[in-house]
């Protein structure tokens, strides 16, 4: 990946709000490939914010699984992080410059960004550059998950084949936190959760138990956390005696069958839905991430608005979040 690729988008983003060079994207997320287990690992190496990613490496997500799908000695695609967390989504110190709020110079009046520099970046890179790629990858797809799933990890998981978690780990999007329940793919979370487990998640923005997953079908199997890679590396072995054609066109018919379910018009209300809630008009009482953040500080910010839930309803404090998680 170059930083050429990103100039074009210097217009929108605020590029001294974002990390765009190769080397720490390269180095935020890591590929390998296993010949004897016929697998590709992507994994996710910012142990010390809990996998926060800067947003482009998202991008290097997407491009390492075409990657994955283009090689013929690979059968299946390990998503995994390092560390104590599978990952806590897109750095959230890049939020806000993402879809075009640049910091402002002296004098500076603050300008809202267009809905077309709020609907482009979700689009163009969160959506066909990354989920596209995932849900309609033609190898299998696993995520072995430990820890936090939250933000673009959980969208990683949502349109991933198979889900290996331990007991610990924990799934939802913050964003339903600040922005409500509507820039989401709907089809992908209603298929994943069902209806009313998926409305309960959204409308109450508290995460779900790796158990609760097991028990829907969102998760196909929790397992203690020392024998989770051992899991993993089971499930892949037992893809690969499966032929290459014979996997490859299995999940181009499961792709023909959820496109006829609204696969497609719900990806679409993933990105167009971000648009509109980046755009929302919050009131004096309501909580304003973006405030917050810039006169608290990031995990002074999260931590408050956590803690004003029961406990039942909180994403944090299961691991010690370190500034920028």
């Amino acid at each position: 990946m170059k930083k050429s690729e990103y100039e074009h988008l210097a217009s929108q983003w605020d590029e001294e709000g974002m990390i765009l060079d190769d080397e720490t994207l390269e180095k935020a997320v890591l590929y390998e490939t296993d010949a004897e287990l016929a697998v590709a690992r992507i994994t996710f190496n910012v142990p010390e914010r809990l996998n926060a990613l800067p947003i482009a490496a998202y991008e290097r997500v997407g491009d390492l699984v075409r990657e994955a799908e283009m090689d013929d000695e690979v059968k299946s695609i390990v998503f995994q992080g390092r560390g104590p967390a599978f990952g806590t989504g897109a750095d959230a110190r890049e939020l806000g410059h993402y879809i075009g709020y640049k910091k402002n110079r002296s004098g500076e009046r603050t300008r809202h960004p267009s809905q077309r520099q709020r609907i482009l970046p979700d689009r163009n890179l969160l959506s066909e550059s990354l989920a596209l790629r995932i849900n309609n990858c033609l190898k299998a797809t696993i995520c072995a998950v430990r820890g936090y799933c939250y933000g673009g990890h959980m969208k990683i998981a949502l349109g991933s084949d198979m889900i290996i978690a331990t007991p610990d780990a924990l799934f939802t999007h913050p964003a339903f936190r600040y922005l409500g329940a509507a820039p989401q793919d709907m089809y992908l979370w209603i298929e994943n959760l069902g209806l009313k487990k998926m409305k309960e998640i959204m409308l109450t923005m508290r995460p779900l138990t790796a158990q609760e997953g097991e028990k829907i079908g969102f998760v196909n199997k929790v397992v203690a956390a020392d024998e989770l890679d051992e899991w993993v590396n089971d499930y892949c072995q037992a893809i690969s005696m499966m032929p290459l054609d014979g996997l490859m066109i299995g999940k181009a018919m499961m792709r023909l069958a959820m496109e006829g379910r609204g696969k497609g018009v719900g990806e679409m209300s993933a990105w167009i839905g971000h648009g509109w809630a980046t755009n929302l008009r919050l009131d004096e009482h309501e909580y304003n991430f973006v405030k917050e953040r810039r006169d608290k500080g990031l995990s002074q910010a999260l931590r408050d608005r956590d803690n004003a839930v029961a406990p039942f309803f909180r994403l944090g404090g299961r691991i010690e979040l370190d500034e920028g998680s």
